[in-house]
């Protein structure tokens, strides 16, 4: 039985070594902002070359910057907008991984995009088709693309940033994100076998984000964690310490919900 919610509380104070991730090969997506960010410096930090995903190539060049203050790692970007990219831009990415001389060893799948909070009866197709798509078709892809590379690491992770938010008004998102979360769960049953590869998730529960402030502009975000408090259990999951661990969604505040 893998270990559950229950025995891994103390994940939030999770402590780390310095060279925990050192050489492995991560990839990061939503990586310019938010948690994406706090994640890339943190795997970074700890020594770990990285790939970062994100649409916005000023954005990329900037964090490419300031991680190379920490790191020696050749790290790398990809340009993908993923609520525009079609499975042959998915091929692209998988053959441009194939191509680097190490093969993957952890994708991180943390982007993620809401419009705002509204009733399902109000939702315009084309903001519930983007929403969907960034949110859960683009996970899947991306798993989908990666796959073939991790299965030659020795020590393969795939993390999800997850989020349960089944309430009024979350529309598109909330749907996406449930669906999210199966996935999550499927995968870890289909890819523990001859060549497993661990699959957990991260739900962070409210962050003072962006996402956060613009759909909850009332309150005041430093009310919340920062993303650089809740990156101890992505680290956990991405390295080795959770070997034997699959198939969990670590919640790092049970008791919200939204």
């Amino acid at each position: 039985m893998p270990p559950t919610q229950n025995n891994l509380q103390n994940l939030n104070e999770y402590l780390t070594t310095k060279d925990l991730l050192k050489d492995k090969y991560v990839t990061i997506t939503g990586a310019t902002d938010g948690i994406g960010k706090a994640i890339s410096i943190a795997c970074a930090s700890h020594g770990a070359r990285l790939l970062l995903l994100a649409k916005n190539e000023n954005k990329l060049n900037s964090l490419l910057r300031e991680l190379s203050q920490l790191s020696e790692q050749p790290h790398q970007s990809y340009l993908l907008d993923l609520s525009t990219a079609g499975e042959i831009d998915y091929i692209k990415l998988a053959e441009f991984i194939a191509s680097q001389e190490t093969p993957l060893d952890s994708l991180v799948i943390n982007a993620g995009y809401i419009e705002a909070l509204q009733g399902l009866r109000n939702f315009q197709l084309d903001n519930w088709l983007r929403t969907i798509t960034i949110n859960q078709h683009a996970p899947f892809l991306l798993t989908r693309s990666c796959i073939p590379s991790l299965e030659l690491s020795k020590d393969p992770t795939i993390v999800f940033s997850t989020h349960e938010c089944t309430k009024a008004y979350w529309g598109a998102y909330g749907v996406a994100k449930s669906a999210q979360l199966g996935m999550m769960k499927i995968l870890a049953d289909e890819l523990d076998g001859d060549k497993p590869i661990r699959v957990n998730g991260v739900d962070p529960s409210p962050v003072g984000t962006k996402l956060r402030t613009k759909n909850y502009p009332g309150l005041n975000p430093q009310s919340f964690p920062s993303p650089d408090e809740v990156v101890a259990p992505y680290l956990y999951f991405i390295g080795p310490d959770s070997k034997g661990v699959t198939g969990v969604n670590y919640k790092m505040n049970p008791d919200f919900s939204g």
